[in-house]
Protein backbone atom coordinates (compact mmCIF):
# COMPACT_ATOMS: atom_id res chain seq x y z
CA UNK A 1 0.00 0.00 0.00
CA UNK A 2 1.36 3.09 -1.23
CA UNK A 3 2.04 5.80 1.99
CA UNK A 4 2.32 9.30 2.33
CA UNK A 5 5.72 10.63 1.18
CA UNK A 6 7.58 12.50 3.87
CA UNK A 7 8.28 16.45 3.44
CA UNK A 8 11.10 16.22 5.70
CA UNK A 9 13.21 18.63 4.35
CA UNK A 10 15.59 20.66 7.23
CA UNK A 11 15.42 24.15 7.08
CA UNK A 12 18.89 26.31 6.79
CA UNK A 13 18.62 29.76 8.30
CA UNK A 14 19.42 32.39 5.00
CA UNK A 15 21.28 35.64 6.25
CA UNK A 16 19.91 38.61 4.51
CA UNK A 17 19.90 38.62 1.28
CA UNK A 18 22.19 41.77 0.56
CA UNK A 19 24.14 44.30 2.13
CA UNK A 20 23.74 48.09 2.01
CA UNK A 21 26.13 50.31 2.99
CA UNK A 22 25.39 53.70 4.59
CA UNK A 23 27.78 56.19 5.55
CA UNK A 24 27.74 57.88 9.04
CA UNK A 25 26.50 61.57 7.72
CA UNK A 26 22.68 61.87 8.11
CA UNK A 27 20.42 64.66 6.93
CA UNK A 28 17.04 65.02 7.12
CA UNK A 29 14.40 65.09 3.78
CA UNK A 30 11.16 67.15 3.62
CA UNK A 31 9.39 64.22 1.62
CA UNK A 32 8.74 60.80 2.07
CA UNK A 33 10.56 58.60 -0.95
CA UNK A 34 8.46 56.10 -2.99
CA UNK A 35 11.26 53.28 -2.49
CA UNK A 36 14.65 52.29 -1.64
CA UNK A 37 15.23 52.60 -5.98
CA UNK A 38 13.82 56.12 -6.08
CA UNK A 39 15.86 57.14 -3.14
CA UNK A 40 19.30 55.42 -4.68
CA UNK A 41 18.65 56.95 -8.01
CA UNK A 42 18.40 60.28 -6.59
CA UNK A 43 21.55 59.83 -4.67
CA UNK A 44 23.03 58.27 -7.95
CA UNK A 45 22.15 61.23 -10.12
CA UNK A 46 23.77 63.92 -7.25
CA UNK A 47 27.12 61.55 -6.08
CA UNK A 48 27.66 59.21 -8.64
CA UNK A 49 31.40 58.74 -7.72
CA UNK A 50 30.54 57.52 -4.19
CA UNK A 51 30.42 53.76 -4.16
CA UNK A 52 28.29 53.56 -1.09
CA UNK A 53 25.62 55.04 -3.64
CA UNK A 54 26.35 52.58 -6.24
CA UNK A 55 25.93 49.52 -3.78
CA UNK A 56 23.23 50.31 -2.40
CA UNK A 57 21.38 51.21 -5.52
CA UNK A 58 22.13 47.84 -6.36
CA UNK A 59 20.78 46.59 -3.03
CA UNK A 60 17.52 48.13 -3.70
CA UNK A 61 17.13 46.55 -7.45
CA UNK A 62 18.39 42.97 -6.28
CA UNK A 63 15.29 43.51 -3.82
CA UNK A 64 13.16 44.04 -7.10
CA UNK A 65 14.81 41.19 -8.63
CA UNK A 66 16.29 43.39 -11.34
CA UNK A 67 19.54 41.48 -11.28
CA UNK A 68 21.43 42.23 -13.88
CA UNK A 69 20.91 46.05 -13.68
CA UNK A 70 22.29 44.97 -9.80
CA UNK A 71 25.28 43.63 -11.17
CA UNK A 72 26.13 46.61 -13.13
CA UNK A 73 25.84 48.74 -10.10
CA UNK A 74 28.04 46.15 -7.48
CA UNK A 75 30.93 46.54 -10.36
CA UNK A 76 31.15 50.10 -10.70
CA UNK A 77 30.98 50.25 -6.61
CA UNK A 78 34.38 47.99 -7.18
CA UNK A 79 36.01 50.43 -9.95
CA UNK A 80 35.43 53.10 -6.98
CA UNK A 81 36.74 51.46 -4.08
CA UNK A 82 38.42 47.78 -5.54
CA UNK A 83 38.71 47.02 -1.35
CA UNK A 84 34.82 47.00 -1.31
CA UNK A 85 33.96 43.21 0.63
CA UNK A 86 30.30 43.97 0.48
CA UNK A 87 30.06 44.85 -3.28
CA UNK A 88 32.02 41.63 -3.72
CA UNK A 89 29.58 39.57 -1.29
CA UNK A 90 26.27 41.04 -3.17
CA UNK A 91 27.89 40.20 -6.67
CA UNK A 92 28.34 36.68 -5.64
CA UNK A 93 24.75 36.42 -3.70
CA UNK A 94 23.37 37.06 -7.38
CA UNK A 95 25.60 34.75 -8.83
CA UNK A 96 23.78 32.08 -6.13
CA UNK A 97 20.67 33.52 -7.00
CA UNK A 98 21.15 32.95 -10.70
CA UNK A 99 22.90 29.04 -10.07
CA UNK A 100 26.28 30.15 -10.84
CA UNK A 101 27.77 28.56 -7.54
CA UNK A 102 31.49 28.95 -8.69
CA UNK A 103 31.23 32.07 -9.37
CA UNK A 104 29.37 32.76 -6.28
CA UNK A 105 31.84 30.78 -4.27
CA UNK A 106 34.94 33.08 -6.26
CA UNK A 107 33.36 35.84 -5.17
CA UNK A 108 32.66 35.10 -1.35
CA UNK A 109 36.16 34.39 -1.33
CA UNK A 110 37.85 37.90 -2.90
CA UNK A 111 34.94 39.26 0.22
CA UNK A 112 36.56 36.76 2.88
CA UNK A 113 40.61 37.92 1.00
CA UNK A 114 39.47 41.76 2.09
CA UNK A 115 37.37 41.07 5.63
CA UNK A 116 38.74 37.72 7.00
CA UNK A 117 37.24 38.13 10.07
CA UNK A 118 33.67 38.96 8.49
CA UNK A 119 31.02 36.43 10.06
CA UNK A 120 28.58 37.58 7.39
CA UNK A 121 30.76 35.99 4.36
CA UNK A 122 31.92 33.31 6.26
CA UNK A 123 27.84 32.73 7.38
CA UNK A 124 27.08 32.99 3.17
CA UNK A 125 30.15 30.46 2.14
CA UNK A 126 28.44 28.09 4.47
CA UNK A 127 25.09 28.55 2.99
CA UNK A 128 26.49 28.39 -0.32
CA UNK A 129 28.68 24.92 0.34
CA UNK A 130 25.37 23.51 2.52
CA UNK A 131 22.81 24.20 -0.69
CA UNK A 132 25.49 21.74 -2.66
CA UNK A 133 25.55 19.16 0.18
CA UNK A 134 29.20 19.82 0.63
CA UNK A 135 28.31 19.29 4.38
CA UNK A 136 32.08 19.41 5.64
CA UNK A 137 32.91 22.23 3.97
CA UNK A 138 29.77 23.92 4.73
CA UNK A 139 30.58 23.07 8.52
CA UNK A 140 34.05 24.54 8.77
CA UNK A 141 32.60 28.22 7.57
CA UNK A 142 29.71 27.63 9.86
CA UNK A 143 32.55 27.15 12.71
CA UNK A 144 34.48 29.67 11.72
CA UNK A 145 31.77 32.54 11.62
CA UNK A 146 30.37 31.00 15.33
CA UNK A 147 34.23 31.49 16.71
CA UNK A 148 33.77 35.01 15.68
CA UNK A 149 30.28 35.41 17.05
CA UNK A 150 29.51 32.74 19.50
CA UNK A 151 25.90 33.38 20.65
CA UNK A 152 24.59 33.84 17.07
CA UNK A 153 21.43 31.97 16.98
CA UNK A 154 21.09 32.43 12.93
CA UNK A 155 24.62 30.47 12.75
CA UNK A 156 23.53 28.15 15.44
CA UNK A 157 20.44 26.70 13.19
CA UNK A 158 22.93 26.61 10.24
CA UNK A 159 25.34 24.46 11.67
CA UNK A 160 22.99 22.44 13.90
CA UNK A 161 20.81 21.78 9.67
CA UNK A 162 24.54 21.25 8.02
CA UNK A 163 25.49 18.47 10.86
CA UNK A 164 21.85 16.88 10.54
CA UNK A 165 22.26 17.05 7.14
CA UNK A 166 25.40 14.52 8.31
CA UNK A 167 23.20 12.14 10.69
CA UNK A 168 25.23 13.82 13.69
CA UNK A 169 21.75 14.06 15.24
CA UNK A 170 22.84 14.17 18.81
CA UNK A 171 25.19 17.46 17.69
CA UNK A 172 22.65 19.09 15.88
CA UNK A 173 19.85 18.84 18.60
CA UNK A 174 22.23 20.32 20.53
CA UNK A 175 22.87 23.53 18.18
CA UNK A 176 19.33 23.85 17.72
CA UNK A 177 18.38 23.38 21.50
CA UNK A 178 21.65 26.52 22.04
CA UNK A 179 19.70 28.84 19.80
CA UNK A 180 16.66 28.59 21.27
CA UNK A 181 18.32 29.59 24.51
CA UNK A 182 19.55 32.99 22.79
CA UNK A 183 16.48 33.12 20.35
CA UNK A 184 13.70 31.64 22.14
CA UNK A 185 11.09 32.64 19.68
CA UNK A 186 12.95 31.34 16.62
CA UNK A 187 10.66 29.30 14.55
CA UNK A 188 13.36 27.66 11.94
CA UNK A 189 15.09 26.07 15.36
CA UNK A 190 11.21 24.64 17.04
CA UNK A 191 10.78 23.32 12.97
CA UNK A 192 14.03 21.33 12.40
CA UNK A 193 13.87 19.55 15.96
CA UNK A 194 10.39 18.73 14.56
CA UNK A 195 11.55 17.11 12.02
CA UNK A 196 14.89 15.00 13.88
CA UNK A 197 11.70 13.64 16.19
CA UNK A 198 9.41 13.16 13.29
CA UNK A 199 12.36 11.44 11.29
CA UNK A 200 12.94 8.88 14.82
CA UNK A 201 9.02 8.64 14.52
CA UNK A 202 8.20 10.35 17.82
CA UNK A 203 5.27 11.91 16.85
CA UNK A 204 3.77 13.75 20.10
CA UNK A 205 7.09 15.17 20.05
CA UNK A 206 7.05 15.87 16.58
CA UNK A 207 4.09 17.36 16.80
CA UNK A 208 4.53 19.62 19.72
CA UNK A 209 7.61 21.17 17.82
CA UNK A 210 5.93 21.97 15.12
CA UNK A 211 2.63 23.49 16.23
CA UNK A 212 5.80 25.54 18.63
CA UNK A 213 7.32 27.14 15.33
CA UNK A 214 3.48 27.57 14.19
CA UNK A 215 2.68 29.60 16.60
CA UNK A 216 5.53 31.88 15.58
CA UNK A 217 5.58 31.90 12.39
CA UNK A 218 1.81 31.24 11.26
CA UNK A 219 2.87 30.44 7.42
CA UNK A 220 4.86 27.97 7.84
CA UNK A 221 3.64 25.82 5.30
CA UNK A 222 7.07 23.04 5.61
CA UNK A 223 5.41 22.68 9.36
CA UNK A 224 1.64 22.18 8.30
CA UNK A 225 2.69 19.55 6.08
CA UNK A 226 4.82 17.82 7.82
CA UNK A 227 1.84 17.72 10.74
CA UNK A 228 -0.05 16.60 8.18
CA UNK A 229 1.99 13.77 7.05
CA UNK A 230 2.07 12.61 10.89
CA UNK A 231 -1.39 12.55 11.31
CA UNK A 232 -2.08 10.59 8.11
CA UNK A 233 0.60 7.91 9.36
CA UNK A 234 -2.13 7.70 12.21
CA UNK A 235 -4.94 6.85 10.22
CA UNK A 236 -6.74 10.44 11.34
CA UNK A 237 -7.10 11.37 7.53
CA UNK A 238 -9.35 14.54 7.99
CA UNK A 239 -7.01 15.67 10.27
CA UNK A 240 -4.00 15.52 7.93
CA UNK A 241 -5.97 16.91 4.85
CA UNK A 242 -6.83 20.37 6.87
CA UNK A 243 -3.39 20.31 7.17
CA UNK A 244 -2.33 19.68 3.74
CA UNK A 245 -4.64 21.90 2.65
CA UNK A 246 -3.31 24.82 4.85
CA UNK A 247 -0.05 24.53 3.82
CA UNK A 248 -1.13 24.78 -0.13
CA UNK A 249 -3.24 27.71 0.86
CA UNK A 250 0.12 28.79 1.32
CA UNK A 251 2.45 27.63 -1.39
CA UNK A 252 -0.11 26.38 -4.07
CA UNK A 253 2.68 24.22 -5.38
CA UNK A 254 4.41 22.12 -3.12
CA UNK A 255 4.52 18.71 -4.98
CA UNK A 256 4.80 16.65 -2.11
CA UNK A 257 1.98 18.03 -0.56
CA UNK A 258 -0.29 17.79 -3.19
CA UNK A 259 0.50 14.19 -3.94
CA UNK A 260 -0.49 13.86 -0.03
CA UNK A 261 -3.42 15.64 0.10
CA UNK A 262 -4.58 13.42 -3.03
CA UNK A 263 -3.30 10.25 -1.17
CA UNK A 264 -5.57 11.02 1.73
CA UNK A 265 -8.30 11.90 -0.53
CA UNK A 266 -8.13 8.59 -2.15
CA UNK A 267 -7.83 6.46 1.25
CA UNK A 268 -10.86 8.58 2.88
CA UNK A 269 -12.97 8.31 0.14
CA UNK A 270 -12.01 4.38 -0.15
CA UNK A 271 -13.26 4.28 3.81
CA UNK A 272 -9.35 3.10 4.26
CA UNK A 273 -8.38 4.79 7.85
Amino acid sequence: MKQLRLNLHIEFLVVAGLVAVFGTAGYQRNFIWKDNLTLWTDCLNKSSYKYRTHNNRGFALFNNKDFDKALIEFRQALRLNPRAEKAYLNIGRIYEEKGRIRDAIEQYGNALKIAPQSVEVSHFMGNVYAKNRRFDTAIYYYKKALALRPDSPLLLVSLGSALHKKKLTAAALDKFKQALKIAPDMAQAYYNLGVINDEKELSEKAIHYYRKALNIKSDYHEALSNLGIIYGRMGLLEQAIEYFEQSLWIKPDDPITLKNLSYANEQLGTGTK
